[in-house]
């Protein structure tokens, strides 16, 4: 049988300095200046620093490398206004509306709709 182990008393000041130290490394990670760089941002978090000179330091560093925005600038823009896949010459495709359309067909004839389903 396992000992249960009892539960770890915390004062208030403990409680208070956890909370408080909580509340500085989410100060950092969470501004502005720490999104634009994470990395730098936690090792910041870790080594103590208080939020506002976090935040000073961040804001003169350059922003992280983000491959997305690199592979965006290196590809450029893609052109939501360009013309969609036609699949209408894809016999697959085709066979499979054709299917659909046919099992609606017999469903309503039959009765077996979703609102008559519904009403049973």
């Amino acid at each position: 049988m396992r000992a249960q182990r009892k539960p770890v008393v915390v004062t208030g000041e403990e409680n208070a300095a956890i909370t408080s130290e909580r509340l500085r490394i989410t100060g950092i990670l969470t501004s502005a200046e720490g999104r634009r760089n994470p990395d730098l941002a936690l090792e910041m978090a870790e080594s103590g620093l208080d939020v506002e000179t976090a935040k000073r330091l961040l804001a003169k560093a350059p922003p992280a490398a983000n491959p997305y925005l690199q592979a965006m600038d290196r590809e450029g823009q893609i052109g939501l206004s360009a013309a969609t896949v036609d699949i209408s010459s894809d016999p697959k495709a085709a066979r499979l509306k054709e299917i659909e359309v046919s099992i609606a067909a017999l469903n309503a004839e039959k009765g077996w709709t979703k609102t008559a389903r519904a009403r049973e």
